[in-house]
Parts: structure tokens; C-alpha cells; sequence
């Protein structure tokens, strides 16, 4: 059985979310499963976290039982890495804050979360491809262990930039953290067929410099490498998604100046546009699902266990339902900030446990062949 896995951006709610879903998958024993794991901006903090961790090794559900899962939650719940306090903690990185705010995350990551390492130093095995937006192409930019690029400005075999850079490339929100800029080698670039992703012929380098943005300015599931609909699953037999994205709330959005308290608010346009990305990118997806076109599920931040139930038409004992989260908690979650600080314990717990939850009442309804049976935080 070979398993994909989406990680969606949010922060560190997304994060710590997505986190708990692993720890379900652990529980159910599949982690050794899973051959391919794209992530977006929170999504590649998780996995960045899980791999460095793990000393760059994915790790097997034993080893996220009873190290990995336990060592990030007290890393996530005692070490700001954006934050007002955190930047003022770190004065050599002053100054990156008018200018290169996205170099200040590079660094913040490597000191204060322990991602350190270069990107070849990462296994083939699961691929893990980090999804970012390249400015001058439009295109979905990806990095990956042995491979980095888009279809239009071409890929290079042999990428020179650390799982840091990729990561801060991954989460630089628009306006806010803004675009990570790299240089990019010289020669040895080539041509991919889209459709197969497989080189062409070499080519020349399109720009000397790329500026890369989070990769949810492009499609913020990163659901797009594992699932095609003229190509169908790619690499993979079935297709979990985590989705911790924010809801797009009623109003005008953040003010600009939120980004002192730590909230990573994009502009009220960006966030709309992203919101209806999302949702077709979906709605095809479950679609797919319903055709039979595609197996796995999407488990999604705020569903409750009493909302997936109404979804699948399940129906359980009322004095079942004291096994899990209260539906306000899944509120809580939901509504928890876009930011990238510590969270407390109490919030760690809350947010970690709704993604183990709603992953194991949306698999069990929608994916039996990988969670048979339900089980409790």
C-alpha cells in the first residue's frame, strides 16, 4: 500500500494540526506507507520539523509514537520562531526585518526550530515535495531532495539550498513575510513534459535570481502533485489531505499592522482569491473521490466528530460522543491565528488532538482500507 499525504499551509495551527492527523495514521501503524508527501507553508514546517526531528529520515509510526511527536510538541509549545519577543531575541537578525523578512525566517528556523541541513541531505523515500510561487514564472515552484523548478523555467537536478530556505520559500506569505529571493545555478537546466514530468532537453537559465512566495499564493492544499485529473493519483494508491486553512471570515480583513502581534495577514484580496483555489481545487478532488477516480479523503480543521457523522449519514449513541472533542473545541481550533509563535500546552493539545479526531472518524467513514477501526485520542 503506498500512501500520499497534502499538508495545507496555516502556520502553526496548520502545523500542530497536521501533526495530530500523523499521529492517527501512526497509531493506525501506515506511516511506513507513505511514498510521497507534498506540503504547503505550515505543511512544510511540520514535515521539515518531522524529518530534522528524525535526523532527516521519515520516521516509522513507532518512531513518531514515541519520540518525534512527543519532542515537537514541546519544541512547539516552548519556542516562539515569529514573533515580536523572538525577533527581538535574535538582534543580529534586525536587519532582515525591513527588507528581507524571508531571510529572517531562514535563520529563525535553523536557530530556534532545529531545520538544519541541505535539501540532498533529505532521503528519495517518501519524495517530499515542498510547494512555493515562483513571481516571475506564476507557476507552482517546487523543491524536492534530488530536484527543484516549474514547468516553465525548467528543473535542475542538483538543487544547492537548505531545507531552511525551501521551507521559508514555502511560508513567505505575500506583503507580509514577502518573497524569498535566490540565485540560481548557472547551467544544467532542462526542459520536463508536463505530463510526465520526465526531462526533455537542456536549456538555458531563464533569470540569474528567482523570488519565491508561499506556495498557497499558487493552490495552498498542495494537492496539485499527487492528484491530476487528466493523470489521476500520481505515485500513490490512495491520497490523505490535511487541510488546516483558515476560514475567510466576514469583514475587511486584518489590519496591515497585524504583523507586530505575529499573525501572518495577507492582504484581504490574496485571501479571497485563495479561498476559491481551495474550494475548486476541492470540490474536484471529492468529486474524484465519489466517481471512484481517486481513493483516500480530506480531513478538514473545524469539522467535529458530530459533523463528519451527518456528512456520512453515521449515527452513534449520544453517550458516544463524551469519547471526543466537545464541538466548541473544534471552534477553537478552527479560529485559532495564522501566526508562527509557541503555542501553550492547553492549545497544543486542543488543536493536535481535533486533527487526530477528525482524522479518524473521516477515514474510518470515507477510507476504511487505512483506519478500520475508530480509536481515541
Amino acid at each position: 500500500m503506498s500512501i500520499a499525504i497534502a499538508l495545507s499551509g496555516g502556520g502553526t495551527r496548520a502545523a500542530v494540526f497536521h501533526l495530530g492527523v500523523l499521529n492517527r495514521l501512526a497509531q493506525a501503524g501506515i506511516l511506513e506507507g507513505v511514498s510521497r508527501l507534498s506540503t504547503v507553508s505550515g505543511g512544510s514546517i511540520a514535515a521539515a520539523l518531522v524529518f530534522c526531528q528524525n535526523n532527516h529520515q521519515w520516521p516509522t509510526s513507532a518512531q513518531y509514537l514515541e519520540r518525534v511527536f512527543p519532542d515537537l510538541q514541546k519544541l512547539l509549545t516552548s519556542i516562539d520562531l515569529f514573533s515580536a519577543s523572538a525577533v527581538l531575541a535574535s538582534p543580529r537578525q534586525w536587519r532582515y526585518l525591513l527588507n528581507n523578512r524571508a531571510r529572517l525566517i531562514v535563520n529563525l528556523l535553523e536557530k530556534r526550530w532545529g531545520i538544519l541541513g541541505d535539501l540532498r541531505s533529505l532521503p528519495q523515500s517518501p519524495l517530499w515535495l515542498i510547494n512555493t510561487t515562483c513571481v516571475e514564472t506564476g507557476k507552482n515552484w517546487r523543491f524536492a531532495a534530488g530536484d527543484m523548478g516549474d514547468w516553465k523555467f525548467g528543473h535542475h537536478y542538483a538543487p544547492p539550498f537548505s531545507i531552511a530556505e525551501a521551507v521559508a520559500a514555502s511560508a513567505a506569505v505575500p506583503y507580509v513575510i514577502g518573497a524569498l529571493k535566490l540565485r540560481m545555478p548557472e547551467d544544467k537546466w532542462y526542459e520536463i513534459d508536463p505530463a510526465t514530468d520526465q526531462p526533455r532537453r537542456q536549456i538555458s537559465r531563464l533569470f540569474e535570481t528567482v523570488a519565491l512566495w508561499d506556495g498557497g499564493a499558487y493552490e495552498n492544499l498542495g494537492l496539485e502533485p499527487l492528484y491530476k485529473q487528466d493523470r489521476g493519483m500520481i505515485g500513490c494508491e490512495h491520497v490523505i489531505v490535511s487541510d488546516a486553512s483558515a476560514p475567510l471570515r466576514l469583514g475587511r480583513g486584518d489590519s496591515p499592522f497585524a504583523i507586530l502581534k505575529g499573525k501572518l495577514s495577507s492582504p484581504r484580496l490574496f485571501d479571497i482569491a485563495a479561498d476559491q483555489i481551495r474550494s475548486l481545487r476541492s470540490r474536484m478532488f471529492v468529486q474524484a473521490l465519489k466517481t471512484k477516480a481517486a481513493s483516500g479523503a480530506i480531513i478538514r480543521l473545524g469539522n467535529s466528530v458530530r459533523d463528519i457523522d451527518l456528512q456520512s449519514g453515521r449515527s452513534r449513541d449520544v453517550a458516544d460522543y463524551a469519547r471526543f472533542q466537545v464541538d466548541a473545541e473544534s471552534a477553537l481550533a478552527l479560529n485559532y491565528p495564522t501566526d508562527l509563535s509557541r503555542m501553550t500546552s492547553e492549545q497544543f493539545n486542543r488543536i493536535a488532538r481535533h486533527g487526530f479526531e477528525v482524522a479518524d472518524a473521516t477515514l474510518c467513514h470515507f477510507c476504511p482500507q487505512l483506519a478500520p477501526q475508530s480509536m481515541t485520542w
